[in-house]
């Protein structure tokens, strides 16, 4: 008996559980799943400190950020948990592109940063045209150019204008 699921050469079957096929990318996939649960008990923390609902019926501004960070850590621990049990979810065979990344990070940050001043929802704008520059494609700045504007939209239209919530 051999550790494959089916000896027929091109078969897509995967091989069986525990094989090294399953760990190919498992440290990757743990530190993605251990920085995921990280990141959303720290939100979660975070909207502890929000200010809770002046009368009855009103969830405060808390609830929300919480709601998705309880969300987050509950999708996260699922899949820490595929992760510990050998599945593997994928992940970069190749050499991770430090540069792009550092982009991606420092352009999350400016943004963060910069919404105080100009606004949230033309942050996000700039920010997201800005990030599509950095991926490959055709006609980077038509894509830029929409991407940005629909940022836009969505921030300004949807959240501030429809449901009235106040942006910086």
């Amino acid at each position: 008996m051999t550790n494959q699921a089916s000896a027929v050469p091109g078969s897509h079957l995967s091989p069986a559980p525990g094989g090294e096929a399953t760990r190919k990318h498992f440290w990757q996939n743990l530190v993605a799943a251990c920085i995921s649960i990280a990141w959303n008990a720290s939100f979660l923390f975070m909207s502890l400190a929000l200010p809770a609902g002046h009368s009855r019926g009103d969830v405060g501004p808390g609830s929300l950020p919480m709601q998705v960070s309880v969300f987050g850590l509950i999708v996260s621990a699922v899949y820490l948990v595929q992760v510990l049990r050998g599945i593997d979810l994928g992940g970069s065979s190749d050499r991770i592109d430090v540069p792009r990344v550092a982009g991606l990070l420092g352009l999350f940050v400016a943004v963060a940063l910069s919404a105080n001043w100009i606004g949230l929802a033309l942050c996000l704008g700039i920010g997201t045209g800005v990030a599509t520059l950095l991926f490959p494609g055709e006609r980077p700045f038509v894509r830029a150019i929409a991407t940005g504007v629909g940022f836009w939209a969505i921030a300004y239209g949807l959240f501030g204008k429809l449901l009235e919530l106040p942006l910086p």
